[in-house]
């Protein structure tokens, strides 16, 4: 998939109401496209992620719960989704008001567009 196209599908992310941006990660590694306000580090977000993903992968499999599909996030200023696609980190960044049921569904879409 070319760079145009995942941009244009973390782009129409950033569309849902509520969400701050989107960035699509090569797990440990680096960042294969972005659509992030310009606050928002991609390379702080990409290492963070890493992070997060080594934790979640490890008590899945010492938990024996198969394999890592996707976690959710929710803080008091807001919320971060991650989701594996292809071998690849989507990782969504939202406000609380932002609805999780639209953006898991927007989020199932733009998994389906990427992998083609």
């Amino acid at each position: 998939m070319g760079e145009k196209n995942i941009h244009g599908i973390l782009e129409s992310l950033k569309e849902i109401k509520g969400v701050h941006g989107a960035v699509l990660i090569e797990k440990f590694a680096g960042i294969l496209g972005e659509a992030l306000p310009g606050w928002i580090d991609s390379d702080a977000i990409s290492a963070m992620v890493n992070l997060i993903l080594k934790v979640g992968q490890r008590a899945t499999k010492e938990l024996e719960q198969g394999s890592f599909i996707s976690a959710t996030l929710e803080n008091t200023n807001g919320k971060l989704l991650f989701s594996e696609v292809a071998g690849n980190i989507i990782c969504v960044i939202a406000t609380t008001e932002a609805k999780l049921g639209i953006i898991k569904l927007k989020l199932d879409a733009a998994k389906k567009a990427l992998t083609g």
